[in-house]
């Protein structure tokens, strides 16, 4: 189960997600670079799409493929937000009608996040066959039809943060609210990426469902005012960043450099930045009509190890807990 986070306030959306795939059937390790954002506008709205639940489907096609199969045959981010929001949750209900004839309700559970800029307001909607986003409550089962659920501010709920997927700590998520209200942005995201770190860390360091890798978005009431980066513990040599639908990014390459991708109109999915002097990250496959991401196992845990990432984040989190776990027993003692 995937971990994400949306905080929303009168200035600003942030969100972060982390990167693991694991397999429906096995709950193993498919792959460590997952794409499970979408930055996107449409007609009367811009913002960022998450999701949690289902990996990929039987066709390996993730829910992010779901949803850019939606624009290519309903043009569905041309249309209003309200609209936009209909069509995903009648396509999620859709496959998960597939996915739950396969592997039974338990299994067939799934969530997508939207943090949106919709008429003035910050807003936070889910579409989901299992949990609120309001409150932290979850159904073992997931029903047979998704349902969309907004989350606007109100009275003394002008901050809002939520989280779905895995568990995430109630402290966590105040230390976010702290953040916001201290108004420093770094100081957010930082905080917000620390909660996958901590799911990561926290159930069975390295090799859980959440991966401590994440890429992470902020948005602002302007469309111009978009910003999206890399996190990975150990260090990058390439950037991955959100897939993009009818918008306009800024990627954060370090210090004071920044680049613009995307643009109404355009599509952008599964795309990396990196120096020249580097190893390739991907290649185009002409067979398969699509670009093939190097991942090879690591030789020792044997975990998908992305190119893109400078040490094996599983080993890389094992060693730290460790590390951390000695030096707990050493002041102990």
């Amino acid at each position: 189960m995937s971990l994400n986070v949306v905080a929303a306030w009168p200035l600003a959306i942030v969100c972060a997600s982390d990167r693991r795939l694991v397999s429906l059937e096995s709950g193993k390790i498919i792959t460590n670079r997952a794409t499970k954002l979408i930055l996107f506008g449409c007609h009367d709205a811009h913002g960022i799409i998450t999701y949690n639940g289902i990996g990929r489907d039987d066709s390996f096609r993730t829910p992010c493929d779901w949803l850019f199969d939606l624009q290519d045959s309903k043009n569905s981010f041309d249309k209003s937000l309200p609209c936009l929001l209909d069509d995903i949750r009648d396509d999620l209900t859709a496959h998960l009608a597939a996915i739950r004839s396969q592997y039974g309700s338990t299994k067939a559970r799934h969530t997508f996040v939207c943090g949106a800029w919709y008429e003035g307001q910050s807003m936070i909607y889910g579409i989901s066959n299992y949990e609120g986003i309001d409150e932290d409550t979850e159904e073992s089962e997931g029903r047979a039809q998704a349902t969309v659920t907004p989350f606007p501010p109100g009275p003394g709920q002008d901050i809002r943060v939520v989280t779905t997927g895995a568990l995430s700590r109630l402290a966590d998520r105040a230390a976010v609210a702290k953040a916001i209200k201290g108004h420093s942005m770094n100081h957010v995201k930082a905080a917000v990426v620390k909660i996958i770190r901590n799911a990561a860390f926290r159930s069975r360091p390295g090799r859980g469902t959440v991966s401590s890798a994440a890429q992470w978005a902020v948005v602002g009431a302007d469309r111009n005012e978009v910003w999206s980066g890399f996190d990975v513990v150990g260090g990058a040599i390439a950037l991955e960043p959100p897939n993009l639908i009818n918008l306009r990014m800024g990627i954060h390459l370090g210090g004071p450099y920044t680049s613009r991708l995307g643009g109404p109109g355009l599509s952008i999915q599964d795309a990396y930045m990196r120096d020249t002097k580097v190893a390739q990250i991907g290649k185009y496959d002409p067979k398969k009509e699509t670009f093939v991401f190097a991942e090879p196992k690591c030789g020792i845990c044997g975990s998908p190890w992305p190119k893109a990432h400078r040490l094996c984040e599983v080993c890389t989190v094992t060693e730290s807990r460790e590390q951390h776990r000695t030096r707990r027993t050493q002041k102990r003692l």
